[in-house]
């Protein structure tokens, strides 16, 4: 039988054609993956220097004005200036109309009819006097010895032997101890009217300074409320407004914060130890009257334990006679004696306490009639003040009170104006100047106010010197931008145009990435370093995290230190997808 070899050209084609299959896979897998990859951009790190500048520019506007307001309302007889004119302190720049205005006329006649009510009130001040009251208490006590006497002359009659010489020594006892009372609420009397006087001294005293204080605190809080308002138009005028509007602004805040200082100045002395001196010493002149009226009231109450004492005695010894007069019969005569000593001390008792009640009550009709001009005193005082403020200064004239151009002039000849209204604005010079452009606000985190800055674009005349003055929020791009304004002084005219660097020197360092780069979580700061790797399929890329810290940046690159090297090294700048430390990534430039 013929041998036929088998056909296995099949089975090597396959195996042929399965090899082919796996490396065409292989070969594309690592395409396909490295499409599934975050593509990244990247840049080496590097070492070199950062000058940390800001830059910007601005106009240059003046840094305030002066305006010159009208004291009172008065006539504008004449107007000595013009806009554009310059003027030194001390010149004429307004003559007034001639005559009172009518706000001292107001002022002189409150002040005449405070005066005259003073007068009425002094005048209706009671007039006190007790001679009457002290003549008819003096013969009551002259009918209560007659009567003591006579009654002592009816007892000696009595054929037995009576006490009378215990009764005599009892009853001078008690006169005694009631001459003492009385002598004892004299004294109270005189040291409660003493301190009367006193706490109408003090309460002076008292109402005066609160008044001062009041007043010291309403301009406080006046000039507060200025300075509040004119910040306030001031911010939202800066971009919107002329500047001759901003700089009228910037006068007028600065005037309310001088007008501020001086009265919270004020105000603190008012408040402080010294101050408050004769207040002190009004209530150490009150305590002690009143330690006085205590010790007169103690005299008093000794005084009439004294007399009750006194009286008692007298009543003892009286008792024992009575009993012995009880055993004999009693005259006519007797009873008689001894009822008009009990009416004579009746009388001289309500004749005292009569006395006592209108002291009493003479002396709080005067207290009240001295608190009343008291309070009419400070009125005039005020009155005084007012019309002393009214009045003021050159009686005819405004004059500059500082040296600068005429910015503009409010009136006319022969306008009325009123307290208060604006007459003209003047450019001071001297104030300065200042620039303000706006920064983002990750650029205004390089910088504090104080900073030194430098003129870019300046070359011709003398240097100009440039410091940092604020950085506020710029109310045109309040979530994103920094307004900053700097004090310039050196030859610069108002409404040049100025490019300003402000910031750190250039400095060099070792490790230098793009701004890009810089990466920030919950752990701090920190970069994505490209890491390589070689396979048998080629080079695979993994972004690793390194913790830096940022040592100075400008608008481009970060100066930072951390693990990292300028040699060969390189950061993830920029990513099509988000990635984190240990991610495979896949270069821009591989596609």
């Amino acid at each position: 039988m013929e041998y036929k070899p088998k056909n296995r050209d099949w089975v090597k084609n396959a195996a042929i054609l399965f090899l082919a299959v796996l490396l065409v896979l292989t070969f594309f897998s690592n395409t396909i993956m490295n499409r599934s990859l975050p593509e990244v951009a990247t840049q080496s790190v590097q070492g070199g220097s950062i000058t940390a500048k800001v830059r910007g520019t601005g106009t240059v506007t003046a840094a305030g004005s002066h305006v010159v307001k009208a004291e009172e309302t008065r006539e504008i007889r004449a107007v000595m200036v013009k806009a554009g004119q310059s003027v030194n302190a001390g010149d004429v720049l307004f003559v007034l109309g001639e005559g009172d205005s009518a706000e001292v006329e107001a002022a002189q006649e409150q002040l005449r009819q405070l005066q005259l009510s003073y007068q009425r009130s002094a005048v209706s001040v009671p007039v006190v006097s007790y001679k009457a009251e002290e003549r008819e208490i003096e013969k009551a006590r002259q009918a209560l010895s007659d009567a003591q006497a006579a009654l002592a002359g009816v007892q000696q009659k009595s054929t037995r032997e009576i006490p009378s010489e215990q009764l005599d020594a009892a009853k001078q006892e008690a006169y005694a101890a009631t001459e003492a009372l009385t002598a004892a609420k004299a004294e109270l009397a005189a040291k409660q009217e003493e301190l009367e006087s006193k706490k109408l001294d003090r309460d002076a005293v008292l109402s005066l300074y609160n008044d001062k204080l009041n007043t010291v605190y309403d301009r406080v809080q006046e000039q507060e409320y200025w300075v509040e308002k004119f910040s306030t138009e001031l911010q939202d005028g800066l971009a919107t407004e002329p500047p001759g509007r901003i700089a009228e602004l910037q006068e007028a805040l600065r005037l309310s914060k001088d007008a501020l200082a001086e009265a919270t100045q004020l105000l603190n002395a008012m408040q402080s130890e010294d101050a408050r001196k004769e207040i002190e010493l009004a209530q150490s002149a009150v305590a002690d009257a009143e330690a006085a009226a205590n010790a007169a009231q103690e005299s008093v109450t000794d005084a009439e334990t004294a007399l009750a004492a006194a009286q008692a005695k007298v009543e003892a010894v009286q008792a024992v006679i009575d009993e012995i007069m009880g055993t004999e019969t009693i005259s006519a005569e007797y009873k008689a004696a001894k009822e008009a000593v009990q009416a004579a001390e009746d009388t001289l008792f309500t004749l005292e306490n009569n006395l006592e009640l209108k002291r009493i009550s003479d002396s709080k009709s005067q207290s009240l009639s001295y608190l009343d001009l008291s309070d009419i005193g400070q009125q005039i005082e005020r009155a005084k003040q007012k019309l002393a403020e009214l009045t003021g200064g050159e009686e005819n004239q405004i004059l500059a009170k500082v040296s600068g151009t005429v910015q503009s002039v409010e009136c006319t000849a022969g306008e009325t104006k009123a307290k208060g209204d604006v007459l003209a604005t003047l450019e001071v010079p001297d104030l300065g100047y200042t620039l303000s452009f706006t920064v983002t606000n990750d650029q205004a985190r390089r910088l504090k106010v104080g900073d030194s800055a430098t003129v870019s674009n300046y070359y011709w005349g003398n240097s100009i010197t440039a410091t940092l003055e604020s950085i506020r929020t710029d109310p045109k791009n309040p979530q994103t931008n920094k307004l900053l304004t700097f004090n310039l002084t050196g030859d610069v005219n108002a409404g040049a145009e100025l490019t300003i660097s402000v910031g750190q020197k250039s400095a060099s360092y070792d490790l230098i990435v793009p701004n890009s780069a810089i990466r920030s979580d919950a752990n701090g700061q920190f970069v994505l370093k490209l890491e390589s790797k070689s396979s048998p399929l080629g080079n695979r890329y993994i972004a690793r995290r390194v913790n830096v810290e940022v040592l100075a940046e400008d608008d481009m690159n970060s100066a930072v230190t951390g693990d990292l090297s300028s040699w060969g090294e390189y950061v993830i700048t920029t990513s099509n997808a988000p990635i984190k430390n240990g991610d495979m990534v896949r270069l821009a430039d591989n596609g």
